[in-house]
């Protein structure tokens, strides 16, 4: 598995050194380094591997393979990219190829944020529609699926998905363009939406 890559996510500084000095830290022998990487990441890559999955016990196991892979290819790692970057490639890489090799279908859908105090009914409705958008994400393919999760849910520019993809910015436009196309598609044609 290639795990590098070009380019890096928007970062401060202090978290890019705070990174690079863990990551120098671990490669010199100090292995607690990489645990306190882990739990700087650990949320993040879990919520990746949640969307894919929706299962909380298979998000937890994909997201410890995929710090597994991290702590397997740090010392080839080539800081072309943030270390944030880096484990977002493998989490997305990892999850894919488990979803290909399952043949399980996988959901990420964009959480509504109500009012604070939202009422039953609207709860209700909102339910509805995360649940009729679920139906509907079930049609697209595992990259598509991928790639409009990373720029719905997870809000990054289509540059950080290429970068993280080790794709093109047009291949991340067209691919988020089709899958919003199918989507509406399906919307337009209820009986298709099996």
């Amino acid at each position: 598995m290639d795990t590098s890559l070009a380019g890096s996510l928007p970062m401060t500084s202090h978290q890019s050194d705070a990174d690079a000095a863990l990551v120098d830290r671990y490669l010199s022998g100090d292995m607690p380094a990489f645990d306190e990487l882990m739990i700087r990441y650990e949320r993040q890559i879990y919520r990746v591997c949640y969307r894919f999955v929706e299962n909380r016990d298979d998000a937890m196991d994909l997201a410890q393979e995929v710090f597994i892979k991290a702590f397997e290819h740090l010392p080839s790692f080539r800081r072309e990219s943030s270390l944030k970057t880096w484990l977002y490639r493998i989490a997305m890489n990892h999850c894919i190829n488990h979803v290909k090799k399952h043949s399980q279908e996988f959901v990420e859908v964009s959480e509504f944020t109500g009012s604070v105090n939202p009422s039953i009914q609207s709860h209700l409705e909102e339910q509805e529609k995360r649940d009729h958008l679920r139906r509907l994400l079930k049609h697209l393919p595992p990259k598509q699926k991928a790639i409009l999760e990373m720029r719905i849910n997870e809000q990054l520019s289509y540059e950080e998905i290429a970068t993280m993809s080790g794709r093109s910015i047009s291949t991340i436009k067209a691919s988020v363009f089709f899958a919003l196309e199918k989507l509406r598609k399906l919307v337009k044609e209820p009986g298709k939406q099996g």
